[in-house]
């Protein structure tokens, strides 16, 4: 990444028909009670029709005499005015599968070549990011990478105009006291990652 931090500007109010992405919707519900009541929301726009999500995350592993390496991103993140340490992560594409959105995303973002690691449960289950506040779902997919690939060895992004992408690779068994220290550092977590590494160390403390 280069020297310059990126910052926030301003930030201000945007009208739905100058949305290009997210819309702000008001939702109109009756509650458990039979109350009509209503709730702001964002949503997402251009979810492929045949998709069930908006979204795929990735957790791509490297296999090393070491331990397992999960792979993650620094990107700087304009509503939380920090570089978020994330998994990579994108938009599904019209006509596409999510794991072949995994697939190109992967590429595309780290320059890394993956493989999906069929789900042990028979079928993915959809994850809400923020449920209180937007309708953004997503899968999170299993990915290997092989070290010994050729693309893997000297691995080249295709960033678009406007990504900064930073990738690094944290051994599993450490991610949550690596979560730590970037924090301690002054990076943002994002909820996903955080949430993983703390299923991580409960697996410790509880010894599942």
């Amino acid at each position: 990444m280069s020297g310059r931090v990126a910052k926030v500007i301003s930030t201000e109010l945007l009208d739905n028909k100058d949305a290009k992405w997210i819309n702000l919707v008001k939702i109109t519900y009756e509650d458990e009670n039979g109350q009509v009541r209503t709730w702001e929301a964002m949503k997402r726009r251009g979810r492929p029709k045949t998709s069930a999500v908006d979204a795929v995350q990735m957790l791509a592993v490297l296999e090393k005499p070491t331990g397992p390496e999960l792979l993650l991103e620094k990107q700087f993140r304009a509503p939380a005015g920090k570089i978020v340490i994330e998994f990579p992560a994108g938009l599904v594409d019209e006509g596409e599968t999510p794991e072949q959105a995994a697939l190109r995303e992967l590429r595309e973002e780290t320059g890394y070549v993956g493989e999906v690691v069929t789900d042990r449960g028979g079928g993915r289950p959809i994850l809400f990011s923020s449920p209180a506040s937007s309708s953004s779902c997503t899968f999170l997919i299993h990915l290997k990478v092989d070290p010994n690939r050729e693309e893997n060895m000297n691995p080249k992004p295709q960033l678009e105009d406007g990504e900064f992408i930073e990738c690094f690779w944290v051994p599993l068994n450490n991610l949550y006291a690596e979560c730590r220290k970037l924090e301690a550092q002054g990076f943002a977590i994002d909820g996903k990652v955080g949430v993983f590494a703390e299923g991580l160390e409960m697996s410790k403390i509880w010894a599942i």
